[in-house]
């Protein structure tokens, strides 16, 4: 897009204004040279995320439970013991105190819900890893958003302190001119209120500068942006284009970590009803009994049982399989029920969020489209407030008077870089909400 500067205009301004006044008018806005490394505010600022901090907790406890499903069959094992001090009785002296071991364990070997709960417990635990890439994905792009407005902000206020020396050479020239009647004081006042009001456009970008600082900085307990880092002029223009892509809601269903979340919660959900009735079940069992101090088959030499160690001396000691089945449990069954319905509820809330992604892409194909329109609009409007200035320049060679038109355009001109600043926050806006519906960051990111 064509477009002339505010600085050309200053440069053949002050040309035409005073051949007497001697200024190096050249202008090199060099791209800024940034020390630090981006890529390290963006991982310390997901390292330190309150909430993807808090979702690895989830993810352990998810993963907990999943390996409780998957390894069913380790044997649960019970102990119990008492100990017994027998009271003397006449004729009967019970000098021993009685010791008694029981140990049992118990192994699920299988049941008719094993592979469902072990299903359900699998997608539980993949749902939280998605939800985790979810807020690590939120995180990316919030710092993302801030940066690029940052960039475009400074990019500004480079701009703005070389317009404010060019105004400050046309200030001194209108007062020489007011001082010999050929302009008004009241009209070099106007130029003076102009010139603060184009200072308090500045300071209100300086103000955002700091807002987009603090988004950054809330992230995380700790204050992690230094004014070091910065985006590139590449990056800029390659994030302000987005291919078309972006704006299919199937790319997005396969890509959007939110929805890959919510898909492995419903495959959960579904795992979970259908292993809600446990009616068969196969275990292998055992039971130890050892003893102390109890009478024995041992025999003294008068024939009689004597007191000592032994094991199963009753014969409840067993190892063997256990099956179990137990029929049609309604209240079961009903609960089953229940947790299907509460599925298919579910399944609507899905659907209804995807309908909601979809209009979302429909609004942001159209806002992105109108938005790259409006800046198009700016960029001509100054292009073509610039040449009403190049014209009023070569008519104040005969009327000097001319150059408070010439600054009455030149405030149009700083009104037209703030709305293309305004326009561009509203783009980034735009294009940073697809990336992060696309899912959009690198993958070494994210966790699988």
């Amino acid at each position: 897009m064509k477009s002339i500067t505010l600085i050309s205009i200053f440069l053949l301004l002050s040309f035409n204004v005073s051949a007497a006044i001697e200024l190096d008018l050249r202008l090199n806005i060099k791209e800024p040279i940034y020390t630090e490394d981006i890529n390290v505010l963006f991982i310390e600022s997901i390292e330190n995320s309150y909430k993807v901090n808090g979702q690895k907790y989830v993810i352990e406890s998810e993963n907990h439970l999943f390996n409780a499903a998957k390894y069913y069959y380790i044997p649960s094992a019970s102990v119990s013991s008492q100990v017994k001090q027998k009271f003397d009785r006449p004729g009967h002296p019970s000098p021993f105190t009685e010791f008694t071991l029981d140990l049992s364990a118990r192994m699920k070997l299988w049941s008719n819900t094993t592979d469902e709960q072990k299903d359900a417990a699998y997608y539980s635990l993949l749902s939280s890893k998605e939800k985790y890439n979810e807020n690590v994905n939120d995180v990316y792009g919030r710092i993302n958003q801030n940066l690029m407005k940052i960039e475009t902000s400074r990019e500004f206020l480079v701009k703005s302190r070389e317009y404010r020396k060019r105004m400050d050479i046309l200030l001194k020239k209108m007062e020489v001119s007011a001082g010999a009647g050929i302009l008004k004081k009241s009209d070099r006042i106007f130029a003076e209120v102009t010139v603060k009001k184009f200072d308090e456009s500045v300071l209100n970008v300086l103000s955002q500068i700091e807002l987009y600082k603090s988004q950054i900085d809330n992230i995380t307990p700790r204050r992690l942006y230094k004014d070091d880092y910065g985006l590139s002029k590449s990056y800029m223009s390659s994030m302000m284009h987005i291919e078309p892509a972006f704006f299919n809601i199937d790319n997005v269903m396969a890509k959007n970590f939110s929805i890959l979340s919510r898909k492995s919660e419903l495959m959960s959900e579904k795992k979970t009803a259908q292993s809600n009735n446990e009616y068969f079940k196969v275990e292998l069992i055992t039971l130890h009994d050892i003893k102390e101090h109890e009478k024995s088959s041992s025999k003294n030499d008068q024939n009689q049982a004597v007191y000592g160690y032994t094991y199963d001396n009753n014969g409840d000691s067993f190892i063997g399989i256990q099956f179990s089945f137990t029929g049609l449990d309604y209240g079961n069954y009903q609960s089953q029920m229940s947790e299907y319905e509460l599925y298919k509820k579910k399944m609507i809330e899905f659907d209804e969020f995807i309908h909601g992604i979809n209009i979302d892409l429909i609004t942001l194909k159209q806002q992105y489209a109108l938005i790259t329109q409006r800046i198009d609009n700016v960029n001509n409007q100054i292009f073509l407030t610039t040449d009403v200035i190049k014209n009023q320049m070569k008519e104040m060679m005969v009327d000097e008077s001319s150059v408070l038109d010439i600054f009455r355009n030149i405030s149009s001109l700083s009104d037209l870089e703030m709305s293309q600043l305004s326009t561009q926050n509203e783009l980034i806006d735009t294009v940073n909400r697809v990336y992060v519906l696309n899912s959009v960051l690198p993958g070494n990111y994210v966790i699988n």
